[in-house]
C-alpha cells in the first residue's frame, strides 16, 4: 500500500471516528413529560397519581402534602421549543439541545410575564427523570417532575 493510501484511509478513519462520537442530531423524536405538583406543609397528602415519584419527591423535598396539579406531554426534536403552561401565569419553555449516546440534554426556561425567572440546562438518561425546585405557588411551592424517552 503507498504511503498517500495509507494517509488517506487513516485520514477517512479520523472523520469517521469523529462523525460517530459527535452528538446525535438526527430526526429523533424525544418524548418529554412534566407533571407539575403543589408541594405544601398543609395536612398530609399524597396524590395517588404521583405513587411513581412519591419517594423520589419525599427523599429530596420535606413537604407533607403533594398534590397533582398537571401533567403534560410533549414530543419535541432537537432544537424544536415546546411550551408547557404552569400555574401563576408561567411558561416553561423546553428545549431539546442535543442526544448523546443514552442521554438527553435539555434547556429548560421558565417565563413569568415573558421575562426569564429561571433556566437550566440538564441532562436525562433515556426513560429517566428529575425533579426541579420551583417557585412559591399559593400555600407552597411547585415541583416538577420532568422525564423524557427517545
Amino acid at each position: 500500500m503507498t504511503r498517500f493510501k495509507k494517509l488517506h484511509l487513516l485520514l477517512l478513519l479520523v472523520v469517521l471516528t469523529g462523525v460517530l462520537a459527535a452528538p446525535i442530531r438526527a430526526e429523533r423524536n424525544i418524548d418529554v413529560v412534566v407533571k407539575t405538583v403543589l408541594a405544601s406543609h398543609g395536612a398530609k397528602y399524597f396524590d395517588p397519581r404521583l405513587s411513581s415519584v412519591i419517594e423520589e419527591l419525599q427523599s429530596v423535598f420535606r413537604y407533607s402534602s403533594y398534590r397533582l396539579l398537571s401533567q403534560d406531554r410533549t414530543n419535541l426534536r432537537v432544537g424544536e421549543t415546546g411550551v408547557v403552561s404552569l400555574p401563576g401565569n408561567r411558561i416553561l419553555k423546553i428545549t431539546p439541545m442535543g442526544v448523546t449516546e443514552n442521554r438527553v440534554e435539555l434547556r429548560l426556561v421558565i417565563l413569568k410575564k415573558r421575562r426569564a425567572v429561571f433556566e437550566t440546562v440538564i441532562q436525562l438518561l433515556n426513560h429517566g427523570s428529575i425533579i426541579v425546585g420551583g417557585p412559591k405557588h399559593k400555600d407552597g411551592s411547585l415541583l416538577f417532575n420532568i422525564s423524557a424517552s427517545f
